[in-house]
């Protein structure tokens, strides 16, 4: 018996389950980003543009089952319980207000649109520098949430990156980051910046591809060199979050157009985290709940987050100008992301010991021993 419990002690921890945190952290992404490599290989994208917008319709479900409720997720985090909105006051109030005037100057500052009276048209000027700020933000949030991912399951299954290694990772995040940072430059208006970046994003690209190329090269001698170290396979959580991101950027550089697929693996990766915060919540609130009564609650706390995101996101859809480039819908969703991002770098600091207590609790239950001081996931 008593290895047994040697055993049982030396576990992992999970999020939701060791399973379900490897299939939605990247297993799924993974498998999804490879069968569009596998489709792009065979069919050439630039000739299968009506194929592409096929395979892509069911993103836009994607949109509504995954992506909508992990910006809910947060949101429920950030303003729960009471006491965040002062712990918080920058993610709670004042960043808000700002993104909030925002908001109003576009509607109230918005050009007359021929043949359609609204209240729901906006500034285009305003609309496109908030779509901007979200589109160069993202690659912070995807890049900072990948480190998080690869700290917390690194402390999960106790593993302890060197400094040169964790150094190693990051650089090779940071790397994706100014990919996705000059990819995205190329929508540019091409008389900005006195139209030098427009004559030399074909190079910066070039550069930058290669640089992305050493850095998936680096970062895989890294784990090899864990491995021969610990003389163990890094837990395969922590290998599909890494190589999860890479996919996602190697997809886009063939086909642009599976940004919403990456948006919603995105999302798959993020929603363990709130929903197991708000599980340990409610299982300190009630005490020693059932697990059929914690799953049933768990599936109302989804149905929750769709419905808020169905408000948050399809209204504004519904209500907007169609004949604007930029619309009412475009604008709200920017000011949300802009908003979620924010939010993310203030509650997922995990070398916050409220932090840890809130998202580690179902452990400490289990007496699962794991350390847990200074993950550092937020620091990206």
């Amino acid at each position: 018996m008593k290895p047994k419990k040697a055993l049982r002690a030396n576990r992992s921890g999970y999020i939701l389950s060791e399973s379900l945190d490897f299939w939605m952290t990247g297993g799924v992404s993974i498998v999804v980003m490879f069968l569009l490599l596998v489709y792009i290989f065979f069919t050439g994208v630039p000739q299968s543009t009506a194929n592409i917008t096929s395979i892509l319709g069911t993103a836009i479900v994607l949109q509504l089952l995954i992506n909508w409720p992990h910006f809910m997720g947060a949101y429920r985090l950030i303003y729960t319980p009471k006491s965040n909105i002062k712990r918080y006051k920058s993610a709670t109030i004042y960043i808000p207000s700002v993104l909030l005037l925002i908001l109003i100057v576009g509607l109230v500052t918005s050009e007359p649109t021929e043949g359609t009276v609204s209240l729901f048209s906006v500034n285009q000027d305003v609309t496109y520098f908030c779509w901007l700020v979200a589109a160069f933000y993202l690659a912070w949030h995807y890049t900072g949430q990948a480190w998080g991912m690869i700290a917390t399951y690194s402390k999960l299954s106790q593993l302890t990156l060197k400094k040169s290694e964790r150094l190693t990772l990051r650089l090779g995040l940071r790397t994706l980051l100014a990919w996705h940072v000059i990819w995205g430059a190329q929508d540019l208006p091409a008389e900005w910046f006195g139209g030098v970046l427009h004559a030399n994003i074909d190079m910066l690209l070039s550069l930058v591809n290669i640089a992305a190329c050493l850095a998936f090269f680096a970062s895989s001698m890294v784990w090899y060199g864990v491995y021969l170290r610990t003389k163990r396979i890094p837990d395969k959580r922590i290998l599909v979050s890494w190589l999860s991101i890479y996919l996602w950027y190697f997809v886009l550089f063939f086909m642009p157009e599976a940004y919403l697929l990456v948006q919603a693996s995105h999302a798959l990766q993020y929603l363990p985290f709130p929903m197991r915060v708000e599980l340990n919540r409610r299982q300190a609130n009630l005490g020693d709940i059932k697990q059929f009564a914690l799953k049933a609650w768990a599936i109302k706390y989804y149905v929750l987050l769709l419905s808020a995101g169905i408000v948050f996101f399809y209204f504004p859809e519904f209500i907007s100008i169609e004949n604007q480039q930029f619309t009412f819908a475009v604008l709200v969703s920017s000011l949300i992301n802009i908003h979620h991002y924010f939010v993310d770098s203030c509650i997922w600091r995990i070398s916050n010991a409220e932090v840890r207590r809130e998202l580690f609790a179902h452990l400490e239950t289990k007496n699962v021993k794991l350390d847990y001081v200074m993950l550092k996931a937020s620091d990206g």
